[in-house]
C-alpha cells in the first residue's frame, strides 16, 4: 500500500505545480523513481502519459478559472505556460471544443478529474509470478531510442529486414528478448529487438547493436495471450496488484519481453516479462 500511497503524494505535488515547472528530484523523492520511470509506470498504469494527463488539467483548470473568474484570456494563457493568447486559444479549443471566450460566455467544457490510484483486487485475478536472480548476460539486435512504445513492432520488422531468426539464433542458443532500457525522456523508451548471445565479436561484425547487462533479480511474470495485449495486462497487474502487495518497486535496469516461439496472435501463446526489482 506504501507504493499507491507514494504514487498518489507524486500526484498530489504534481497537481500543486500545474501552473509552475516541475522539480524532477521532488519527484523522485516522493514516488522512489526518476522523473521519466514515473512518467512510463504512470502511462502503463493509466494509459495516457503523464505530459497527456497533465496538459488535459492545465486546460481543464484553466477553463474553471475562466468560468468563475475575470481574470484576462492573456493572463490565465502565461499562468499554464503558454506563450500567446493564440497559442492558449489552439490549444484550448482543440481540448474543450470551444474559444476561451466562448466557454467565458457559457459554452460547455471538458472536466479531466485527478488521477487517484488505489490497490483492487478482484475474485480470481492472478498471475503466476516467480522471483529470480539471473547472472549477466549480453543482448545484441537492432537498437532505437526515444521511441513512443507503440511503435516497438517497427523494431521488430527492422530486425528481421536484414536479418533472418536462424542467423540470429546462432549467435547464442536463439532467445529472443524485447529490450526497455536507460529511460530517460518522459513519454518515450529506448528498445532493443534482439537475441540473447554469446558470441560477441560475430554479433558485432554484422554490425548489431550488443547490451551488456548486469545481474539482477527480477520479478518473471507470465503471460498468456495475444502480444501486446498480454504484456499490457501483465505490466498493469504487477503495478497494482504485485508491488504494492510484497512491497517490490522497479529496479530501474533493462526490463525485457522474453518470447517463446508460437503464434504471438494466438489466445494461447505463452511468453514472460522479466521486470528487474527492488524492495522499495
Amino acid at each position: 500500500m506504501n507504493i499507491i500511497k507514494s504514487f498518489n503524494n507524486t500526484i498530489d505535488y504534481l497537481e500543486t505545480v500545474l501552473d509552475d515547472g516541475i522539480d524532477e528530484k521532488k519527484v523522485n523523492m516522493l514516488s522512489g523513481y526518476s522523473y521519466s520511470m514515473f512518467s512510463r509506470l504512470f502511462s502503463i498504469l493509466t494509459e495516457t502519459t503523464l505530459s497527456e494527463y497533465l496538459r488535459s488539467r492545465r486546460l481543464t483548470e484553466a477553463a474553471i478559472i475562466l468560468r468563475d473568474t475575470d481574470k484576462k484570456i492573456i493572463d490565465i494563457a502565461f499562468k499554464f505556460g503558454y506563450e500567446s493568447s493564440d497559442s492558449f486559444g489552439t490549444a484550448f479549443k482543440n481540448f474543450h471544443g470551444f474559444t476561451p471566450s466562448e466557454v467565458r460566455n457559457g459554452k460547455p467544457f471538458k472536466l479531466v478529474s485527478r488521477v487517484q490510484l488505489a490497490l483492487s483486487v478482484k475474485g480470481g485475478r492472478s498471475m503466476n509470478i516467480t522471483i529470480q536472480k539471473k547472472k549477466a548476460f549480453i543482448v545484441a539486435g537492432v537498437n532505437e531510442q526515444n521511441i513512443n512504445s507503440s511503435l516497438c513492432s517497427s523494431v521488430w520488422d527492422k530486425l528481421y529486414e536484414k536479418y533472418s531468426h536462424d542467423e540470429l539464433a546462432s549467435l547464442g542458443r536463439g532467445q529472443t528478448v524485447g529490450v526497455c532500457y536507460d529511460v530517460e525522456s518522459p513519454g518515450t523508451i529506448n528498445y532493443i529487438a534482439g537475441y540473447i548471445i554469446t558470441d560477441v565479436d560475430r554479433a558485432k561484425n554484422m554490425g548489431l547493436y550488443v547490451l551488456e547487462v548486469n545481474e539482477a533479480e527480477y520479478a518473471i511474470v507470465e503471460l498468456n495471450g495475444e502480444v501486446p495485449d498480454c504484456i499490457h495486462k501483465g505490466w498493469k497487474y504487477v503495478m497494482e496488484v504485485f508491488f504494492p502487495e510484497h512491497g517490490y518497486i522497479h529496479s530501474g535496469s533493462p526490463d525485457f519481453e522474453y518470447y517463446y516461439k508460437g503464434d504471438m496472435y494466438s489466445k494461447d501463446y505463452k511468453m514472460e516479462l522479466w521486470i528487474p526489482i527492488t524492495k522499495a
